[in-house]
């Protein structure tokens, strides 16, 4: 009887972290652009974009609790960014995007990707293998 409870407690308890998310290490999301202002330097980074719409890459800021946010630019203001996917693959941490053709107001399109914890070394690519370099 006591095995069977310490059993069942110890499934609810990781259920429950995994459902909260506690216990995977690759959450990833994109940041919503009119939350921009809750970083005054990733505000500001966003804005020096902006004034230089040729400026193609990434940049890595380090927010909550020790976890990152991708600032990626097209350089292109005809195209945008979309995220298709985070993976680690050999050791590394790969950001995969897709890049559309689709004018839009911003200067230089722009996304924030932000990911709990980075693997090895970053990648940013797009789905055609196009790599994105670091500011």
């Amino acid at each position: 009887m006591k095995k069977t409870f310490l059993i069942l407690i110890f499934f609810v308890t990781t259920l429950i972290l995994v459902a909260c998310g506690g216990y995977t290490p690759d959450n990833n999301w994109v940041l919503e652009k009119d939350r921009l202002n809750e970083d005054p330097e990733i505000e500001n980074f966003v804005t020096s974009l902006q004034d230089n719409p040729d400026k193609r890459g990434f940049k890595v800021f380090t927010i909550s609790e020790g976890r990152k946010m991708v600032v990626i630019s097209t350089g292109d203001v005809e195209r945008s960014l979309e995220l298709d996917n985070v993976k680690v693959d050999s050791g590394n941490t790969k950001v995969i995007l897709k890049e559309m053709e689709n004018k839009n107001d911003e200067a230089n399109p722009y996304i924030m990707v932000g990911i709990s914890a980075i693997k090895g070394e970053l990648f940013v690519q797009d789905a055609d293998l196009n790599s994105y370099d670091e500011f």
